[in-house]
């Protein structure tokens, strides 16, 4: 069933359509999804509820694309999207599509402008891969013959992209895809997906060649089910939840389509006796409540030295309380804005309720703030809490951390170690022993020294365990969107 508003009189504030083959349409259905401003429940506009006729539309034009776009010398078509992004940058459409992901997701108007300028920057420097698109030539065993190793593009790719980055992990998808030569068939989250037919119209008068990208909304279960059941397709790239991850992977088996998952996290920090405990204390804040605490490498476990507890733990509290919470559209430059939805507040406050219960002590917050409206929840700092809580063991996805102290090093290995997530962690000391032993033996695919997360464009962004399998950004990120073919050449 399509969401439907309380309100049986209803506005439309932005009516969008899908974009496939080049041409913007409505559902074959002409069916709607609702879209409400989490922070107010206002209804803000609407999007169409795809058919999977309309997938299968959108799929055979990437398909028909790919046949003229893969031979499209990688220069040129870095150039087409060069120019796709340069529109991106011109003050009208940074507006629309920023206050495109506030309406839509409840992100302060600020920290939705921070997230279209980085998009671009990312995409500026992924589209530079063009002309580094790498080969091998190998000696044979045998007399007048060489070994050629090169990269071709896969085909059609599957772009599902979160609702917490709606823009930023679609560009950092979408763009090397494209220049490594494939097409792409994007679908939005179902929570935010107006920010990406905003972007959607710079696309359109960008001069792309229609077909190379498709952009359709709707349900997970008719959307989402059309592509990863597709046997059209060649690879699926997808930042979300490791449980969704799963879901897709087991489609995709079924046709041997690639896959690409970045899936959850329970980031830990870890903070030795020596660390600089200022340094500590605002990092471990910017870390936990970036994105209101919405973010797949957010800090969400914190173990500190026994002997340094108290004074991080009034740090945190002080900052903690200092933050500003509000309406990010009404006030842009609030620190926090709300979270994705009432339901989201209340398992957060679920998941406190039973940390207090099995013997947690609530520090600052750990209230819904009711007074703001249905979705907002206040930095919260819970002591006393013990490795085998669901808080500290399970991904909270909100502005909430819990504190373990610790004696050793050996000890805070274990525990850090003792999830089923790898995504990220963070370590505080300025001993390099401690540095070299912590990033030798934590389990994970990204480990920040002294200072709060943030992957940089040329890095390498892969979780490892539960948190995925492949990953984004840099030259690894590239390649992940290409494919080895290997020609022996006698001559």
């Amino acid at each position: 069933m399509l969401r439907q508003h309380e309100n049986e009189v209803r506005v439309i504030l932005k009516q969008y359509e899908a974009y496939i083959d080049g041409r913007f349409k409505i559902s074959s259905n002409e069916e709607w999804l609702d879209i409400f401003y989490p922070a107010t429940g206002e209804y803000v506009g609407r999007v169409p509820a795809c058919t999977k006729e309309d997938v299968n539309e959108a799929i055979a034009s990437a398909k028909q694309a790919y046949r003229y776009w893969k031979f499209v010398p990688s220069y040129e078509r870095a150039e087409y999207l060069s120019k796709f992004l340069q529109l991106m940058k011109r003050e009208e459409y940074l507006q629309r599509i920023a206050t495109a992901i506030t309406l839509e997701m409840g992100k302060p108007l600020s920290a939705a402008m921070a997230e279209v300028r980085y998009a671009i920057e990312l995409g500026e420097y992924q589209a530079q891969w063009a002309r580094r698109i790498e080969g091998e030539i190998l000696d044979s065993d045998n007399r007048n013959e060489k070994i050629l190793i090169h990269r071709e593009p896969l085909g059609v790719v599957v772009v599902i992209v979160p609702w917490n980055f709606p823009i930023y992990v679609l560009i950092r998808k979408v763009i090397p895809a494209l220049v490594c030569g494939n097409t792409v068939v994007v679908k939005p989250s179902v929570k935010s997906p107006m920010s990406a037919l905003e972007l959607v119209k710079c696309i359109d008068q960008s001069g792309l060649p229609k077909g190379v990208i498709n952009v359709v909304t709707g349900l997970d279960e008719v959307v989402g089910e059309a592509l990863t059941s597709s046997d059209e397709i060649n690879m699926i790239t997808f930042t979300g939840s490791t449980r969704v991850g799963k879901r897709i992977m087991e489609k995709c088996a079924q046709n041997m389509v690639r896959v690409s998952l970045e899936l959850g996290g329970k980031a830990p920090a870890i903070v030795m006796e020596d660390a600089d405990l200022e340094l500590a204390a605002e990092a471990i804040k910017g870390g936990r409540l970036s994105n209101t605490g919405q973010v797949c490498n957010n800090t969400e476990r914190l173990y500190v030295h026994r002997s340094v507890k108290k004074e991080l733990t009034e740090k945190l509290i002080e900052k903690f309380q200092e933050v500003s919470v509000g309406d990010g559209f009404k006030n842009p430059d609030v620190t926090m804005g709300c979270l994705i939805s009432a339901e989201a507040v209340q398992r957060v406050h679920a998941m406190v309720q039973e940390a207090v219960k099995e013997g947690a002590e609530i520090l600052c917050g750990g209230v819904p703030l009711r007074e703001l409206g249905k979705s907002f929840y206040p930095p919260t700092l819970l002591d006393n809490c013990r490795q085998s809580m669901k808080i500290v063991q399970e991904e909270i996805f909100g502005p909430v951390l819990p504190i373990i102290s610790f004696d050793t090093i050996e000890e805070v290995i274990e525990m850090a170690n003792d999830s089923k997530y790898g995504l990220t962690a963070n370590i505080y000391t300025n001993n390099y022993k401690y540095v070299m032993e912590l990033t030798t033996k934590l389990e994970c695919g990204e480990v920040y020294v002294n200072r709060q997360q943030g992957e940089a464009y040329q890095g390498f962004h892969a979780g490892w365990k539960q948190s995925g399998i492949g990953g984004d950004d840099g030259k690894h990120g590239f390649e992940e969107f290409t494919q080895l073919k290997t020609v022996y050449l006698k001559y």
